[in-house]
Parts: C-alpha cells; structure tokens; sequence
C-alpha cells in the first residue's frame, strides 16, 4: 500500500524465543541475512494441510484486535528500544520496511512509520509442516508509528487469534508467539499496560483453490495484481528458504500488493494502518501439489485499526477478493 519495495536477500520469523522459527526467503525485505540450522524434518500430510487453512467456501474466522502501546520514548528512541528488546529476548530484527521514507515519494511527510519482522532461527519449520497456510501469519509485523503530536506507539495484531484461525491446533504456538510479542513490545516502549484501537474484529482467513500449478497460481496472481491497478511491492519466497532447515515445501510465497496513491490517504488517516497495509497474499501448495491462495480479509482488520476507514477496508477487500478470484 505504500511505494516501497521490501528490501533484502532473507526474513525470517520465529513464533517465540527458543520455541519455534521459520526462516522465510525474501527478495525485497530489508535486514540482515541469517541461516536457519536444519532440524529433523516430519511431513505434514496433503489432508491436515487442507484442512487446516479451509477452503474458500468455509473461511476460518477470529476475533481480533490491535495491539497498541504507547512509548514513553520518542519515536528514534522507541525503535532504539525494540532493538535492543528483540535481542534480550533471544529474537532478531530479520527485516524491516520504513513506510514513513517511501510515503515522502507521495508528498506525505510522516512523524514516523517504520515496520520490524522479529524472529529466532530455531524451530518454526513445524508451523510450515503442520500448514503452508501460516505463511499469512509469519513474518509478524511489529509496527512503530508516531502521530502528529510525535508521541510514539508499538502496534500488532495478536498472532494467537490468527494462528488459530489457520489451524486451531496452533493455538499453543501462536500463544508462546503472542507473549514474545508482548514481553518485547512493554520493554520497548517503557509502559505497563496496553490499549486495543478500535473493538474486536471477526478477522477471516480466506483461501482460494486454485486451477492450475503453483507456478501458474503465481503468474495469475501478478497478472490479477496488475489488472487491478495495483502493484507488487514485495514478496517472500518462504518455501526456498525453509529449505535450509530440510523442509521441501510444494510451494508457498508471499507477495505484498498495494497502491502507493490509495495508501497515502490511509496514512494520513492514521499511520497506524502500517499495521495492515501493504496486504499480503499468500500462494501455496499442499503435498498432493494442489494450489491455494490465502490472505486474511483486511476490512475487519482496517476497522480494528480505525472504524473511520471501514469504507476504505472494504474497497480493499473487494481489489483482493477480485485478484484472488483470478486463480479459479
């Protein structure tokens, strides 16, 4: 949503400090590159895949909500703090995307906008042998965002409610991932307590069987992104780096689509729709090589943000629904 690509040669993400990671390969997303150590490799089977992410007839919904703490700290010195909290915790800062410098392109002169994906290189491969499909959850956005005042937050959605609307035997991980994000984003900005933005929102993971291979899945989907007037601002190749780790994935990709024009009007809205945008869609394949595309639908999580840009969420919905429906 914003016109910046997502630099880089590897991010990666784990679902908590020495519990779980998953190294996601990235071709655009900033931040330094580090190897995954291989651990023994189980298959998931094609059935438990399926399942777990739904179908585009049975989507799986959540209640959600943003997670947003206000810093005590100015803007630099929050994110200087989320660092330094990141590597306390035993995780890492894997990739990062400055929202606020590639809006200024725009004209749109932020206090600040700047996403980090965290993570520990050391056993999310059983996310991705249980479900590709989490692949719309990991990497987890920690976003660090000013308003107008300069007074700094730490924003992300909950990744326990997310997890298990991927697959509800997740629910463990994704609670280990949700108190990582917590412990990180209190020390970084200083507080005791947080606020939720907005109410709790039904979040819907949608998946959409596709007709072809998981290249020709791939190729519809920046065909679809381009028809639609929007654009490709970075992807995650994350069944090529998990090979790293000795898991042969059939397929799973991410990509980030957006509009740079559209997104300066929700960031002037609210920088906190960092959180959000650019949206991703996920492209993966199951072990009977059957493609799906999954992506949670973003009009509820662009209410949870800021019930004043329902409108512009469901605009969003409708461009993704009509990209995705492109692989049918």
């Amino acid at each position: 949503m914003f016109n910046e690509t997502i630099r880089g040669n590897r991010l990666l993400l784990t679902a908590a400090a020495g519990a779980m990671t998953v190294a996601l390969g990235a071709t655009a997303c900033s931040g330094s590159s580090t190897d995954t150590a291989a651990t023994p490799e189980t298959s998931a089977t094609a059935s438990t895949q399926e399942s777990a992410a739904g179908s585009a007839d049975a989507p799986q919904s959540v209640q959600t909500q943003l997670v947003t703490l206000a810093s005590n700290q100015p803007f630099d010195a929050t994110i200087d703090a989320l660092k330094q909290a990141v590597s306390s915790n035993g995780m890492m800062i894997l990739g990062d995307l400055d929202q606020a410098g590639a809006l200024q392109t725009t004209g749109l002169q932020l206090a600040g906008a700047h996403s980090f994906f965290v993570g520990n290189p050391a056993a999310g491969k059983m996310f991705f042998e249980k479900t590709p499909a989490i692949g719309t959850v990991i990497p987890l956005r920690m976003f660090v965002w000013a308003d107008n005042d300069g007074t700094a937050s730490v924003s992300y959605f909950d990744p326990k409610p997310l997890f298990e609307a991927v697959d509800p035997g997740l629910a463990d991980g994704g609670q280990k991932m949700s108190d990582a994000a917590a412990m990180i984003a209190k020390a970084a900005t200083g507080g005791e307590g947080q606020s939720q933005s907005g109410s709790a929102q039904n979040a819907t993971l949608v998946t959409v069987d596709a007709k072809g291979s998981f290249e020709d899945t791939m190729n519809a989907v920046k065909q679809a992104v381009s028809s639609n007037g929007m654009m490709i601002l970075g992807d995650l190749d994350q069944a090529g780096a998990l090979q790293t780790t000795g898991l042969q994935l059939a397929g799973a990709h991410s990509f980030f689509v957006g509009n740079p024009a559209a997104g300066k009007m929700f960031f002037e809205k609210t920088p906190a729709i960092g959180s959000v945008i650019p949206v991703r869609l996920l492209v993966w394949a199951d072990n009977d090589g059957k493609s799906h595309v999954s992506y949670f639908d973003p009009a509820p999580l662009f209410t949870a943000v800021d019930p004043q840009l329902a409108d512009g969420g469901k605009k969003m919905s409708d461009a993704i629904a009509m990209i995705t429906n492109a692989v049918k």
